[in-house]
């Protein structure tokens, strides 16, 4: 009987990003079980608190099974497991599982994230005044986010809800991002997840982990680090990226096809590589006005960055995610992993390169030895 219970909530008590608390009754009475961090946790009986190992989490609740305590609740994010002990010994083990009954529907949500229910994680993160309304300065930043969380849950409805889901943010900064896609996930959509985030800024990330800890937000990851050279400890399912600077962008896009995670969902920022390559092309009378050129020079950069993932395999979206009231740098760039290459999309690529005089990008550079041999070739002989 035991070992039926042990084999139901091990899982779930071992997940740390998953789990909340453990709850046994007997009668009126009620103990509990809870993460105190990664490898302790707290065990509450009659009003003490005393810690114990995760080794000896099962050791306490054979104890109270044999006390009188038979039922029991496992709460998690995704869900919960409830198990009914029969008082006679040859008895049948109840076990249920119940998921969060509301999935939240966003087709006609003008704001996902209500301030009000979100009050405590946007005052964390700073993005609240003293009196509960988004700050002035943050507005623009918070619709944005808002927006860009919207396109997360069409990708998790095409993974199963038992599925933990891993997201790598590149060039996290503050995180807001992050902190805000958490919050939905796991507490209004109830998914299990794990967040990386990644920036140079040693003292963001800093701050970013204090936040983390005042949130109770075990289930985040934050690293000092370049894109190029950070390395998951899981397999991502989702790479993200909102302005990531210049090139930080297409070491975000390099990352995401090196790790061969399914969905990409990247918002460049400033660019700045192609502008000082448009020198010989057939539309020199239109760059001769800076301000076009400028505009050709970003337009032909994320072209390169979508034909790449179109090459490498990715079915690409390319739309505004936000008005340009919020943000002028609202293109987003949305691909799905769904073939191992495509040779069209090289072709198109190296011809687009060709005509504007052998223009290149980062992007090219990160993926010379990742990409296929045949395409890796191409982009070769192209060069010469």
């Amino acid at each position: 009987m035991v070992g039926t219970v042990q084999l139901a909530l091990s899982s779930k008590i071992n997940d740390r990003d998953d789990f909340k608390t453990l709850i046994m009754k007997s009668g009126d009475a009620e103990a509990y079980i809870y993460r105190e961090n990664t490898d302790s946790f707290s065990f509450q009986l009659d009003g003490s608190i005393t810690s114990i190992q995760e080794g000896d989490v099962f050791n306490n609740i054979e104890t109270l099974i044999q006390n009188g305590f038979r039922s029991i609740t496992c709460k998690c994010y995704s869900g919960n497991v409830n198990i009914e002990i029969p008082t006679e010994k040859k008895g049948k083990v109840k076990i249920t599982y119940t998921r969060p009954s509301i999935q939240p529907d966003i087709s006609n949500a003008d704001s996902l994230i209500d301030p009000e229910e979100a009050n405590t994680l946007l005052d964390a993160i700073e993005m609240l005044t003293s009196d509960g309304f988004v700050k002035a300065d943050m507005r623009r930043k918070f619709v944005q986010i808002d927006n860009f969380i919207k396109l997360i849950q069409p990708l998790l409805n095409k993974s199963s809800q038992n599925k933990k889901v891993f997201i790598l943010d590149c060039g996290s900064g503050k995180s807001y991002l992050s902190y805000v896609m958490n919050y939905y996930l796991r507490e209004k959509m109830g998914r299990n997840c794990h967040f990386f985030c990644i920036d140079t800024n040693a003292d963001l990330i800093e701050k970013c982990k204090q936040v983390k800890k005042k949130l109770d937000y075990d289930n985040m990851e934050f690293h000092v680090s370049k894109i190029k050279d950070f390395q998951p400890s899981d397999k991502v399912d989702i790479v993200c990226s909102l302005h990531a600077c210049d090139t930080a962008t297409d070491e975000a896009i390099a990352k995401g096809i090196q790790l061969e995670a399914p969905f990409m969902l990247i918002v460049p920022c400033c660019q700045h590589e192609i502008i000082n390559q448009l020198t010989e092309h057939p539309l020199k009378a239109i760059t001769r006005h800076g301000l076009y050129k400028a505009k050709l020079a970003d337009l032909l950069t994320d072209a390169m960055r979508t034909l790449i993932l179109e090459a490498v395999g990715y079915k690409v979206t390319v739309t505004e995610y936000v008005s340009p009231i919020y943000t002028p740098k609202n293109i987003l760039i949305q691909a799905e992993k769904i073939q191992s290459k495509n040779k069209m999309a090289m072709d198109q690529y190296l011809e687009l390169k060709s005509n504007f005089g052998g223009i290149s990008i980062e992007l090219e550079m990160l993926l010379a030895k990742s990409l296929t041999k045949s395409i890796s070739l191409s982009i070769k002989s192209e060069q010469r």
